[in-house]
């Protein structure tokens, strides 16, 4: 069957890809990366059979595995076995893969229930913040005007003002496990630190409220490394807007974005340093691909079955849900349409069917 994954996941494994090189990261965790892995475990533990609506994105490499739904609108991450796959048993890991990523894929939840009151509390919080910082023109412009920019480690999500206090989670508080992170512990989020966008790593750029007169000077961290380290970026928030602005204009002319980033830009700062080098091998990264990207779709036909008759028709009967006569009349047929699909994402059908010896052929689609 067509394997599609949600837009979602494409997100997610666009940052995981850029972030992650090992194939088993965290001593067990096996993220899979294409869309050929998700297809083969999909069929080697059977989810069409017993969870169709769900895919697996990640194991730990000792019979747990992590799925999301299929439904696009549903991003959250859950747990189940590769020994038991049934929806009924799922338990959270997490709202969405990429705050799971967020958390070095945790393979257990703790079970914290959120109260009424904590609920309460947080629309409170949330009320008191968006409030606080309405009297700060400068903060407000910055998230009416975002610039989003993909691929460079800089600002792709921005709170909204109305909802400022819920974008704190993973910095101010974890609401997984319903607790608060921020102290003036050094090394640890401080609470006067307002995150108003991150990265696609979830690395946050942030404010501290106590620097209202100096025109909110902007700070960016990296997520993930046991401390937070604040590194300035810009001398003020309405200047951090209007780089990002120009290299938004510029993103797509090289030549001038690089020009504008040696005649503005102290790159001896670590964050700008690591966009500049970005930006220089832009060209010799390979590209990841999205549903845009990948080109046309096909149709992948069976041309003739080859000398393992009795395996491809009983793959014919799993593909298609037929019956073993029914499976057997549609093998004797010279043209088999077997899948449609992006030719990339066809990968694994055409290699397990070449593999029983039989021919295929792609046609593109119009």
């Amino acid at each position: 069957m067509k394997m599609n994954p949600p837009e979602h996941w494409a997100n997610f494994i666009k940052a995981f890809t850029k972030k992650y090189k090992d194939e088993i990261i965290f001593d067990v965790v096996r993220v899979f990366r294409t869309v050929e892995e998700i297809q083969e475990r999909y069929d080697t533990y059977e989810f069409e059979e017993y969870i169709s609506e769900y895919l697996p994105v990640a194991d730990d490499s000792g019979g747990q595995v992590a799925v999301i739904s299929k439904d696009a609108g549903n991003t959250k991450v859950y747990l189940s076995s590769y020994g038991v796959l049934q929806e009924k048993d799922f338990e959270v890991l997490d709202r969405d893969l990429m705050h799971w990523m967020q958390r070095k894929f945790p393979f257990e939840r703790k079970q914290n229930a959120v109260s009424e009151a904590s609920l309460e509390r947080k629309q409170n919080e949330n009320t008191i913040l968006a409030q606080k910082i309405a009297s700060f023109p400068s903060i407000l412009q910055f998230l009416k005007e975002p610039a989003i920019i993909e691929g460079l480690a800089l600002p792709e999500n921005y709170t909204s003002a109305e909802h400022i206090y819920y974008f704190q989670d993973g910095y101010h508080y974890n609401s997984v496990e319903n607790k608060d992170l921020t102290s003036d512990a050094p090394g640890e989020f401080k609470s006067d630190w307002i995150v108003l966008a991150s990265n696609y790593f979830a690395d946050p750029f942030f404010i501290d409220l106590n620097e209202a007169k100096d025109d909110f000077p902007v700070y960016f961290a990296y997520h993930g490394q046991g401390v937070w380290e604040p590194v300035k970026i810009a001398e003020s928030l309405s200047t951090f807007q209007e780089i990002l602005q120009e290299i938004q204009n510029l993103r797509f002319d090289k030549e001038a974005l690089i020009q504008y980033f040696d005649e503005n830009i102290d790159l001896e700062n670590p964050l700008w340093k690591e966009v500049y080098t970005s930006i220089e091998e832009e060209e010799e990264e390979e590209s990841i691909e999205t549903y845009e990207s990948i080109g046309s779709e096909v149709n992948l036909y069976i041309t003739d079955i080859g000398p393992n008759k009795m395996k491809v028709i009983a793959l014919l009967k799993k593909q298609f849900g037929l019956s073993g006569s029914e499976a057997l009349e549609l093998s004797k047929k010279p043209k088999i349409l077997f899948s449609t699909g992006y030719k990339k994402w066809l990968e694994y059908d055409r290699k397990q069917l070449e593999d029983l010896g039989a021919i295929i052929e792609f046609e593109t689609l119009d």
